[in-house]
């Protein structure tokens, strides 16, 4: 299957550079790329994606390489304007990834834990952020996005790096656990504070995001601008994302036709509007889907089927263009950056939770081990980074590419962290019924969600 993976790939390559070369007219040409451009890098990402997973590496890994081969860093097939048109895909797989996020959210089965959960939670984010925001000052001088720029440039650079920098990924733990089979205090842990955070910073990111937008255009308003700002942004994207998942809730309980097809259309058309009200379209997605897991029980299920069904194919193609748009120079050369800024996330990471887990008096097992489910980065990372890069357009390309590099790492090492983990805290085989449970979404049903979040 793996040779036939690789062939099936070399032949989609050779394809594409015969039907997109210069000089080809109609609708293969170049100058009228979109329809076969999605179709190349769709089948593309789905081959690489499973060749990644043939070789024991998360799938989002292959999909990044896959969108780099294609690009203009690999073999040019992509051009730099076809990726700006492409924008669109971006905007609706966001929306898709946070629905899915929110809706892992139950308020109910974290009540038992919320001491724990929330020293965790607290003391983790404080620690991961002052630590990454303060070795980019720190290292102000020769850090390439802040040199030569003036000290508030670097302060706002710093705010949304270590914002960025505080987000995991839900999905990852939740395929691990399963795929493990584990029950105990060090999973549930790993469980709450992960869906917790997401929540958690995406709206510290907005605050971020606003206060920087605020910074940097020197606004005489000050304190009330951004007071007003703050307010429009996250009170409204809250309000908008309530408002939508309770017209969701009630379509999939009178209605119920088309799910699939309806919850496609919200992606497409809460994206318009939150852009047309400038709202973030994260936090109003987010919204939405923790309004329908937590008011409207009942329709949550159809919900995720329906977000899951509606996820692969967006975020294969949104991973892709993100590592399409990788540029590979600039990237090579700051790798010893990267591996400095995995190494002190790492580190803030360990002492944080250790530090969270003994303040709200939690056992040993998740004072050592509760750590290794929060390393890992995928979907909601590149969401914050691409909506960073477009607020931020003179430096927000050089960061995006920065932090692709650091998921691409993250979702190589945060798995078998979090795997071995599990074992070392002896929670591995320990559930009976490997079928679903509440809270838990099987390895197969994982699979579209799993790069996402």
């Amino acid at each position: 299957m793996f040779i036939r993976r690789l062939i099936s790939i070399t032949v989609l390559v050779a394809l594409a550079r015969v039907l997109r070369a210069p000089g080809v007219v109609g609708p293969f040409s170049p100058d009228a790329p979109t329809p076969l451009l999605l179709g190349f890098l769709l089948i593309g990402a789905y081959l690489a994606g499973a060749l990644a997973a043939d070789l024991g590496l998360p799938r989002i890994t292959g999909y990044l390489l896959g969108g780099l081969l294609f690009g203009p860093s690999g073999m040019g097939l992509i051009t730099t304007g076809e990726l700006e048109a492409l924008g669109l895909i971006d905007d609706v797989a966001i929306a898709l990834i946070a629905f899915s996020a929110g809706a892992e959210l139950k308020l109910r089965e974290l009540r038992s834990q919320g001491r724990v959960i929330g020293s965790i939670l607290s003391l983790e984010m404080v620690t991961v952020f002052v630590s990454v925001a303060g070795l980019i000052l720190l290292l102000r001088g020769s850090f390439p996005l802040t040199t030569g720029r003036p000290l508030a440039d670097a302060v706002v650079i710093a705010m949304v790096f270590g914002s960025v920098a505080i987000a995991n990924s839900p999905s990852v733990a939740v395929a691990v656990i399963n795929e493990t089979r584990s029950r105990g205090p060090v999973t549930s842990t790993i469980l709450g504070v992960t869906v917790l955070k997401d929540v958690a910073v995406i709206v510290l990111f907005a605050v971020m995001v606003s206060t920087a937008q605020t910074m940097l255009q020197g606004s005489g308003a000050g304190g009330w601008e951004l007071g007003r700002r703050l307010a429009w942004e996250i009170g409204g994207s809250i309000a908008l994302g309530c408002l939508v998942g309770w017209l969701v809730s009630l379509y999939l309980h009178r209605w119920k036709a088309q799910k699939i097809l309806f919850i496609l259309g919200v992606a497409f058309l809460l994206t318009h509007i939150a852009a047309v009200l400038h709202l973030e379209i994260l936090l109003t997605s987010l919204a939405t889907g923790l309004f329908v897991e937590n008011v409207s029980e009942r329709e949550a299920e159809p919900f995720v089927r329906a977000v899951e069904a509606n996820a692969l194919p967006f975020y294969a193609l949104f991973f892709s263009l993100a590592g399409a748009g990788i540029h590979l120079d600039f990237l090579l050369s700051l790798w010893p950056l990267v591996l400095l800024l995995v190494a002190v996330r790492a580190a803030a990471i360990w002492l944080g939770t250790r530090a969270g887990a003994s303040l709200g008096g939690a056992g040993e097992a998740v004072r050592k081990h509760a750590w290794t489910g929060f390393v890992s980065q995928a979907g909601v990372t590149l969401g914050m980074v691409t909506i960073a890069e477009r607020a931020f357009p003179a430096w927000g390309e050089e960061m995006k590419a920065l932090f692709v590099a650091m998921v691409a790492f993250h979702e190589l090492v945060g798995p078998v962290l979090l795997q071995r983990g599990l074992v070392a805290a002896g929670e591995t085989g320990l559930r009976d019924d490997p079928e679903r449970e509440p809270g838990v979404i099987s390895p197969e049903e994982v699979e579209g969600t799993e790069v996402g979040a």
